[in-house]
Order: structure tokens, then C-alpha cells, then sequence
């Protein structure tokens, strides 16, 4: 079970890192605001391929609760996002 949650915001561009870390982390659950493009939200941890990965309308946002476990992730998380002004936010532990 994943302990100490935290919340990790990230905006402003069309990806980058989210989650700075050496350590294993797990997602929890995920709030992700599309603006101007419909499209894909990628996450990905060192392994480099995508761990989590989901699509959300324009103007639209998406309410992703996974559960007490979570997905793990390995080191550093990085997000890529449909378009700039996007946001995500990760609740992680």
C-alpha cells in the first residue's frame, strides 16, 4: 500500500519531469486538464516506456483513481501532454 501521499503538479509545456526521485514511487491517482487538443496523456518512469497512458477530450478533464497499490514507477516520472497549457497532477506515494 503506497504511504505519505503527495500531490505533484506540472504545466506549461508539452512535457517534462514531474516527479524527481531515485526511489520507486507509485501513482495513486491522476487529474489531467486538456485546453485547446484533444488528446494523449503519457507518463513514464527510467525504464523509458510509457507506464500510464490515456486520452482526454478538449476543454475536458479526466478523474483517474487506480487504488491503493498504484502503478510503480522507477525513479524519475516524466509526463507528456497534448498541448501547452495542459496540466497534470499526480497523487503519489
Amino acid at each position: 500500500m503506497a504511504n505519505n501521499i503527495t500531490s505533484k503538479f506540472f504545466t506549461g509545456a508539452t512535457n517534462g519531469v514531474i516527479v524527481t526521485t531515485t526511489d520507486i514511487t507509485r501513482v495513486v491517482a491522476i487529474h489531467a486538464t486538456a485546453v485547446s487538443a484533444t488528446g494523449t496523456f503519457a507518463l513514464k518512469d527510467a525504464t523509458g516506456g510509457d507506464r500510464i497512458k490515456f486520452s482526454v477530450p478538449a476543454s475536458s478533464m479526466a478523474d483517474i483513481y487506480i487504488g491503493d497499490q498504484g502503478i510503480k514507477f522507477s525513479a524519475s516520472i516524466s509526463v507528456s501532454m497534448p498541448s501547452d497549457g495542459s496540466s497534470c497532477t499526480l497523487f503519489v506515494g
